[in-house]
């Protein structure tokens, strides 16, 4: 029987306490076998097992706590760390469809997509935040004008909020389109570091140094995986319908 197979057949007890000392010899800089974590997200994943992922979330949660705490935007943003953990783990839960979870072949692959989707919300929290101290002001002003919508930018006057959850469908049938495109997981990264995360190629390559050679090869995967979707009618089809 393969090693595979037989942490399928491990409870589920079993593969959480087994992860919780693997883990603890992680920290601890010691030998460690990733496997029964890789497994429990697995389970959690591709099987949607609640008790894996509560399991996963207990594991996890002072990790993503210690990244929050670090960033260099915690200190402005005015928000307890547990709040930014909190949507890291949503924002993972939501970015990983059971058909991709093949993507990410290994724990390390998992746990650094956790830390970009910490990243990630803490990013669009400090965006919103200003965004919001803008519309304040020009309230405070007294012009209530739609030149002064600090929205008028990055949203298109036609996707007001009666439209926001039609623009959400959409966009994850766009993303699911696009993954389904990617012919390796490195591709599959650089596109969600560019356009799901918000990174920059730097943090995207310190992020996955080993599926890089180097900065500039994160942006010529995403070029290179642009300029073939460019070249598909199929895709170009569904854009036109869309």
């Amino acid at each position: 029987m393969s090693q595979n197979n037989e942490l399928s057949l491990l409870t589920f007890r079993s593969l959480c306490d087994r992860c919780h000392r693997e883990s603890e010899r992680f920290f601890a800089q010691k030998e460690h076998d990733p496997r029964f974590c890789y497994e429990l997200f697995r389970r959690a994943f591709v099987h949607g097992n609640e008790l894996a992922w509560e399991c996963l979330y207990r594991q996890y949660q002072n990790l993503v706590l210690s990244w929050v705490t670090r960033h260099n935007l915690y200190s402005g943003l005015g928000e307890e760390a547990d709040y930014f953990m909190n949507r890291a783990f949503e924002k993972m839960w939501q970015g990983i469809p059971a058909e991709n979870f093949s993507k990410f072949p290994d724990l390390k692959s998992l746990l650094r997509y956790l830390q970009m989707c910490t990243h990630a919300v803490m990013v669009d929290f400090a965006r919103w935040k200003e965004q919001a101290h803008l519309w304040d002001r020009a309230n405070q002003s007294g012009n209530h004008d739609e030149a002064y919508d600090p929205f008028a930018t990055i949203m298109d006057p036609a996707m007001r909020p009666e439209r926001e959850v039609s623009r959400r469908e959409m966009q994850e049938i766009l993303w699911q389109r696009l993954t389904a495109l990617c012919n390796s997981e490195k591709e599959y990264l650089a596109i969600q570091g560019y356009f799901v995360l918000d990174l920059k190629p730097r943090q995207i390559f310190d992020l996955y140094r080993d599926q890089f050679d180097d900065v500039r090869d994160v942006s010529r995967t995403k070029d290179n995986f642009l300029a073939r979707i460019r070249r598909n009618d199929e895709f170009r089809e569904f854009l036109e319908d869309a």
